[in-house]
């Protein structure tokens, strides 16, 4: 620390307040835009919210989930921090009019898109996409084609994706509608993208994703979007991953691994892994007893160009026994796998690389349907530049 030249005043170098400011909580730097011009320029600065969310997601990562409690005085939004063996709940109190948010779609940079309202009613849901660590929430405009829909997949209806793509410095929300075709099979029908910078919805091809049925909650990594799905052919089909590029607007579909690597279907979950696509899946080994030879692999998509019918390169980084067997995985959390277990509904669980299995308590498990990764941010729905 140095003095400032001619006076008394303290000189810290840029550098160095860009370090300290980094690693403050969101609440603070909202607070601190208010000491003078010049650090208020610097907590707006695209460059400035990048370095801080870079460090919030590796130094304390949280999980976001929607919380299935019907209490209307019950905020269906938390936050959860998983240290040591306990959870600690923080429940996101943005306005009162999100107490009707029906399901998270997708989580990125620290934005969560949410649903909100009852799917069962008209009008039908509406879209809202927030930051809940700066309390800003912004309602997306009602789509061309704007029927009603389930969040639960595999019902019809729609199904939807958001992400965020540094190549056109853009947040998108992808909406795939489906129908019912002759054989009664849901199947992709149209296609929307809303793009936040021009704050308007437009039709894309999906050709290559005609006939295909999606069946997990998406994904985003890396400017891409990907949903775990099948491919019918005629009268066979095909498990697939169907990606989206958010920047080119345009589907590819990567093989998963074969199935005699993946003996027993039971559950798939798509995740991030170091920056990567991973696939965390619970499988029973077929020569073994089924109770005692369970287990949980996590998988990464090492490279691959994605189009139909390439090759691509999976590794298993890690295979975990479950146990006990009834541990289903949600998602990812400093690389470990969170599980919950129907029969201990008030713990969670998370399972590491070298078979350790961490508990903790919580009382919110049983009304957890969906969970993803979230870091606090300064990202704000007015400024989408973010690299």
């Amino acid at each position: 620390m140095k003095k400032a030249t001619g006076g008394d005043n303290l000189y810290l170098p840029p550098e160095i307040i860009i370090d300290i400011l980094k690693r403050l909580r969101v609440k603070s730097l909202l607070r601190f835009r208010a000491v003078c011009k010049d650090w208020r320029n610097l907590l707006k600065s695209p460059f400035f919210i990048e370095e801080h969310y870079h460090h919030s997601a590796h130094k304390s990562p949280l999980l976001t989930c929607h919380v299935s409690n019907h209490n209307p005085n019950y905020w269906p939004l938390c936050l959860f921090r998983l240290e040591k063996e306990t959870v600690e709940a923080e429940r996101i109190h943005l306005m009162d009019s999100l107490r009707r948010v029906s399901c998270i779609i997708g989580s990125s940079n620290g934005l969560l898109c949410v649903k909100h309202g009852d799917a069962n009613v008209d009008p039908p849901p509406s879209l809202l996409l927030l930051n809940p660590a700066t309390r800003e929430v912004m309602q997306v405009p009602r789509s061309t084609i704007d029927v009603g829909s389930r969040c639960h997949f595999g019902f019809g209806g729609s199904h939807f994706g958001f992400g965020y793509s540094s190549v056109v410095g853009d947040y998108k929300i992808v909406r795939i509608h489906t129908k019912r075709n002759n054989s009664q099979i849901i199947c992709v029908d149209r296609v929307e993208v809303y793009s936040l910078r021009t704050g308007s919805w437009k039709e894309v091809e999906f050709g290559v994703i005609q006939g295909a049925c999606l069946l997990y909650n998406p994904v985003a990594v890396n400017g891409a979007i990907f949903w775990l799905g099948i491919i019918l052919e005629g009268e066979h089909h095909r498990w697939m991953i169907i990606s989206f590029d958010l920047a080119m607007e345009a589907f590819t579909l990567i093989r998963i691994l074969s199935p005699p690597i993946f003996p027993l279907v039971n559950q798939y979950v798509l995740d991030v892994y170091e920056n990567k696509l991973a696939m965390i899946h619970k499988c029973v080994d077929e020569l073994k007893e089924v109770l005692e030879y369970t287990f949980i692999d996590l998988w990464v998509l090492e490279e691959g160009s994605g189009a139909y019918g390439k090759s691509c390169s999976w590794s298993r980084k890690y295979r975990i026994r479950a146990d006990p067997p009834s541990l289903c995985p949600i998602c990812l959390w400093r690389n470990e796998i969170v599980c919950f277990n129907r029969s201990d509904p008030d713990s969670l669980f998370s399972l590491t690389a070298n078979n350790e299995l961490k508990r903790f308590h919580t009382s919110l498990c049983k009304y957890m349907p969906e969970c993803f990764f979230y870091a606090e941010s300064l990202a704000s729905m007015c400024n989408t530049y973010f690299e």
